[in-house]
């Protein structure tokens, strides 16, 4: 027999709103924005968007330490009413924009929630001034701290570069990826692969950065 009083629960989606060109949002993130019941918005997206769902937004400001909270409960509650609701973060959630742990704390509440990329400023501004990232098949490594912690370590290079690629140029003297070897500060690894119809796909790998004396 079906539970008339069964709750529906509905679902957050964090969406990365681009670098600030209303245009550059993704096609998935744009119609999840227009389909949504509720939307939750940070600080430095792009006025074009939200002037489009202007009656469904329900909070708007920057997102720190102390609203980081209320976002979440704001978004949780509206779920559990079974409405959709998209947190639109500019930039890509995953970079410095606590989409990551946001997700996290609503899935701990019992509700799901899925995160939508956006286009970085990293790759916004390369494109913009014509900067080739990668040229040549040089390999990439992102670092990230805060507060004189040990950064986040990300590391693009191209397939067939040697495991133990050495990469003082990107990231200082005596600095070695290792891939799958416990030891070092962990750092995440992707090597692009080429596949049908010259199209790049990211394999992602496991592996750590090891910090070797330099000699002189």
């Amino acid at each position: 027999m079906e539970n008339k009083g069964a709750v529906v629960l509905g679902k957050v989606y964090v969406v990365g709103a681009g670098p600030g060109d209303p245009e550059l949002i993704t096609l998935k993130g744009f119609f999840l924005l227009l389909s949504a019941d509720v939307v939750i918005s940070a600080s430095l997206v792009p006025r074009e968007l939200l002037d489009l769902v202007r009656e469904k937004v329900v909070w708007e400001g920057r997102l720190t330490g102390e609203t980081h909270r209320e976002v979440v409960e704001l978004a949780v509650r509206h779920a559990t009413e079974g409405k959709t609701v998209v947190v639109l973060k500019n930039g890509d959630p995953t970079l410095f924009g606590r989409g990551v742990a946001l997700c996290r704390e609503v899935e701990a509440r019992g509700v799901p929630c899925e995160i939508i990329p956006g286009v970085s400023s990293l790759t916004a501004a390369a494109a913009k001034y014509k900067i080739p990232i990668t040229e040549g098949g040089r390999p990439l490594l992102l670092t990230t701290a805060r507060s004189g912690g040990d950064p986040d370590v990300v590391v693009f290079m191209p397939e067939g570069s040697a495991v133990g690629l050495v990469v003082e140029d990107l990231y200082g003297a005596g600095e070695k990826v290792y891939h799958g070897r416990p030891r070092g500060r962990p750092a995440l690894v992707f090597i692009l692969r080429r596949k049908e119809r010259d199209l790049f796909l990211g394999e992602g790998r496991g592996g750590y950065i090891q910090e070797e004396a330099q000699h002189s």
